[in-house]
């Protein structure tokens, strides 16, 4: 009986870190695979629900195959009263260029947004072109931003509205249709060529057990924690003043736990979340929302020179990352002559985007506010990182290659003839 019992416990167990596990796909990668619905996809919905959050399956369009998008519910919305610079959001251009496409691939506003119809790349780096907007930023926003975003899709020279649009809310949809006749609009010869009346409309995946929270508190828990998944850096405890009651925040940290979430507080006594660690490393070993190579070796140039040099020389006292501003311009990091200047200003580019690098107003780079949303764990393993990319042969390098069973590295002699991916760019 007991036996039974545990293996229960264990398959309970399991079903809901693969919920959990889901879910990280879906914030780390925006879209997943709709190929298998059943125990895992209802209950990473009902731990979604919990927080306000819907899981959507969206239908294939085309040659397209169904994928499973999270969206939000049309009554959780963030806390009023925050600024707009902690906001995560579109800069001027996408959001023009987003604007464009929507129109294009929405001419009949009384119809659903989505799929719509398709539309074409030229069009649409005309009209933003004729608005005013630099064509490369426009093209950038049409080839990356918007497409990593799940705004839009992108097929060639066709184009249409990504997966992300089908989760839209009913009252943000409202709010768009109110809104319609201010989009810029392409020449009529250039409109969307029709919705498909065959297309089958998105639908939310059913949640496998009540999702109401078991408070008087329910609505503000899941405020709060709008406003810090949507935030694009640490929220100010003042703004979040709910936080300081300790009920408050163990409900919080309730409703993320069985999405692979974790509410943390910064040195400052600020507000973040962040992957709770056993997740973020199934994540990683899926090779799910990490960075490419050429990105990950720039933004270790990047913390090389903004906080590692400058703690060995004593000018960086803080704990944390972003603790003090101290600053690298691109020529510096392109002393390293292993990558391209080219190829490392579009790296600091995607490190931008991804809130892991900053930049200033003079062009200078910094430690970005993602770097916050790691737990201290984590922080000590990127520590651990930089010091074997700057002293591998140090007798602390040695220490953590034990520590971690690593191999004893080459020397360097014979590494510079080995061809990496940086070389080669």
């Amino acid at each position: 009986m007991a036996s039974e019992q545990d293996a229960i416990r264990e398959a309970d167990e399991d079903r809901a870190f693969q919920a959990a596990l889901l879910l990280g796909r879906l914030r780390a990668a925006g879209v997943t695979s709709a190929e298998t619905i059943g125990p895992v996809a209802f209950a990473a919905a009902a731990a979604a629900a919990r927080i306000g959050r819907r899981v959507i399956r969206v239908h294939g369009v085309g040659r397209l195959a169904d994928v499973l998008v999270l969206g939000w519910d049309g009554e959780t919305a963030p806390a009023a009263g925050l600024s707009p610079a902690f906001r995560i959001g579109l800069s001027p251009v996408p959001t023009l260029v987003w604007a464009a496409c929507l129109r294009a691939a929405w001419p009949r506003p009384e119809r659903a947004p989505f799929p719509g119809g398709p539309f074409r790349r030229a069009a649409i780096v005309a009209l933003c072109s004729q608005l005013g907007a630099d064509r490369e930023a426009v093209e950038r926003a049409l080839e990356r931003t918007l497409p990593e975003a799940g705004l839009i899709s992108v097929d060639g020279d066709e184009l249409r509205l990504g997966a992300a649009v089908a989760a839209f809310p009913a009252v943000v949809v409202e709010g768009l249709r109110r809104g319609h006749h201010l989009l810029p609009a392409p020449g009529a010869d250039e409109q969307a060529s029709g919705e498909p009346d065959s297309a089958v409309p998105p639908h939310e995946v059913r949640a496998d057990t009540e999702t109401a929270l078991e408070m008087s508190d329910g609505y503000v828990v899941r405020s709060v924690i709008a406003t810090l998944e949507t935030a694009r850096r640490p929220v100010p405890r003042g703004e979040l003043p709910m936080l300081a009651d300790p009920a408050i925040r163990a409900a919080v940290d309730q409703a993320l736990l069985p999405c692979g979430r974790q509410l943390l507080q910064t040195a400052e006594g600020n507000w973040v979340t962040g992957f709770c660690d056993p997740l973020a490393d199934a994540l990683v070993a899926e090779e799910v929302g990490t960075l490419a190579a050429v990105d990950r070796a720039v933004l270790a140039l990047v913390l090389l020179h903004t906080v590692a040099i400058p703690r060995a020389r004593g000018r960086h006292r803080h704990s944390r990352w972003t603790g003090e501003a101290h600053t690298v311009t691109l020529a510096e990091l392109a002393s390293n002559r292993r990558i391209s200047k080219a190829a490392m200003r579009t790296a600091l580019r995607r490190l931008r985007a991804a809130g892991m690098v900053a930049e200033t107003t003079t062009g200078r780079y910094l430690p970005g506010p993602a770097l916050e949303r790691m737990s201290e764990a984590r922080s000590n393993l990127l520590w651990e990182d930089l010091i074997l990319v700057g002293r591998p042969g140090g007798q602390l390098a040695a220490a953590i290659r034990r520590q971690r069973g690593l191999e004893v590295p080459a020397p360097r002699s014979e590494l510079s003839e080995i061809p990496t991916e940086t070389d080669r760019m």
